[in-house]
């Protein structure tokens, strides 16, 4: 009878994790709402700006600027990972409160901010190095690929909208 019932509690295990598994796949699958086109982060920035056909002297003024992000951006995705793998160890603890976690995605949440402040900042010099055509190009296509992944339709702002970011350091 021992058998029988380890028997059955094997089998019962390995059905549940091929639904558990089987659901899982099908979900990463099939039910992106929004699934990314175009890379967002900085190698899909790199491919576009390869498209503008940078001069030799801009790909010369970019070198400092992007040297400098990859040394700011280390340290912040470091501990950024760190922070992400602590939040998933607080979320198993049957032990956690909802406070101990909503500490943890404070800390991802923070990390994440300040990693965007310093691409946003990156940008914001590259602007300086290209040329009235080519930024354009290069934020016009940076903003449809933010945009595809919104949840509401892309408003083009009008030059009221954005007088504010004359002053942005």
């Amino acid at each position: 009878m021992t058998i029988r019932r380890w028997t059955f509690w094997g089998i019962s295990a390995l059905v549940v994790l091929g639904i558990a598994l089987g659901s899982t796949y099908l979900m990463l699958k099939c039910c992106h709402t929004h699934p990314r086109e175009q890379s967002l982060d900085m190698a899909g920035a790199h491919r576009w700006i390869h498209q503008l056909h940078l001069t030799e002297e801009q790909k010369v003024k970019l070198i400092p600027l992007e040297a400098s992000l990859k040394v700011d951006l280390e340290p912040i995705q470091l501990k950024l990972a760190e922070a992400r793998v602590a939040l998933c160890g607080v979320l198993e603890d049957d032990t956690a409160d909802e406070k101990q976690v909503d500490i943890y995605v404070d800390r991802v949440a923070d990390l994440e901010s300040q990693q965007q402040h310093r691409i946003v900042r990156h940008l914001w010099e590259m602007r300086f190095v290209l040329t009235p055509e080519q930024r354009k190009k290069f934020f016009a296509s940076l903003t449809q690929a933010v945009c595809d992944n919104c949840l509401v339709p892309f408003k083009k702002q009008s030059s009221e909208d954005s007088k504010g970011m004359a002053d942005f350091h």
